[in-house]
């Protein structure tokens, strides 16, 4: 008889949750800094270069905006970064398993761009982007024979009751599971404190799909610079590995989880969306943004 869970959670709440913990050192990132360029705009007329846009306290609230809208599935306008993401994953696997695309979102094609140059174009959520065709045949390539998409889930017992994780594994291979991400600016260990390469092992060895998994890779795409008329290639391919401890990763998942439920029933006031208590969302559900004065 399947458990029925009191939670439901996915690794990229678990991540939103690590830059809250984070958010002192997030705040101090170069992107976080009033630029030359930004100043010569115009804009942040009351800063100096290199002042910080917000204040530590300031990304706080915002990184935990984000994550309750997150959690209550609240829309969110078009990214250009994560669609170009989205659209080369999807490419990727279309190529292994020779098929059109399954993204009733995203529309896939060969074509010759403006250039005069063979691409696979994709469009998506009103972008268009060509890739270059020997970059996404050379990823494919990575991964012939994989189980692209896989769903894998695994119910933890836990002092706040039964926690389904759950998520989609992007490539698995024999006893190596991989996660393709794309970034225009790339340093080795970025994915380091990201929570896939726990929950996913942990999920397919605890519902019996597997015995082992010996590896979690993040397959790291760094984008090049992108000149006018150009497809997209990539200025290194990089596979940031890291190797899996079944029960250390359930030490850490457990501690981790633990906390995130902690901050999660001290704000549940502000959660709409069912499914994270385990249960179900109204038909149409939609979740709605909340603002800074509710937190």
């Amino acid at each position: 008889m399947e458990t029925q869970p009191d939670y439901r959670i996915y690794p990229s709440l678990l991540d939103k949750f690590q830059d809250l913990l984070d958010y002192e050192s997030i705040a101090e990132e170069d992107w976080n800094k009033v630029s030359e360029a930004a100043k010569e705009r115009g804009e942040y007329p009351d800063s100096e270069v290199g002042d910080y846009k917000l204040t530590p306290d300031e990304m706080y609230d915002k990184i935990e905006m984000e994550l309750i809208d997150s959690i209550n599935r609240c829309p969110h306008g078009a990214n250009e970064a994560a669609d170009k993401g989205t659209a080369f994953n999807e490419i990727v696997d279309c190529l292994i398993e020779h098929r059109k695309s399954a993204n009733p979102k995203c529309r896939i094609y060969s074509t010759v761009n403006g250039n005069g140059t063979n691409v696979i174009r994709a469009e998506i959520n009103g972008f268009v982007f060509d890739y270059d065709i020997s970059l996404c045949k050379e990823v494919a390539g990575l991964y012939k024979g994989s189980l692209p998409q896989y769903l894998v889930k695994a119910v933890m017992q836990t002092e706040y009751g039964n926690v389904e994780l759950y998520g989609y594994i992007d490539e698995w291979v024999a006893n190596h599971m991989e996660d393709i991400k794309t970034t225009g600016k790339y340093m080795f260990g970025k994915f380091r404190r990201k929570w896939q390469r726990h929950v996913y092992p942990w999920c397919a060895i605890e519902a019996g799909l597997t015995t082992e998994v010996e590896s979690f890779t993040y397959r790291v795409i760094e984008w090049a610079y992108q000149r006018q008329g150009e497809p997209l290639r990539a200025k290194s391919i990089t596979p940031e590995t890291y190797t899996y401890d079944h029960i250390d990763s359930e030490r850490q998942l457990r501690s981790f989880i633990h906390c995130f439920l902690s901050w999660l029933d001290s704000r549940r006031h502000l959660i709409t969306d069912r499914r994270i208590f385990g249960g179900e969302n109204p038909e149409g559900y939609v979740g709605t943004p909340i603002t800074i004065e509710q937190l």
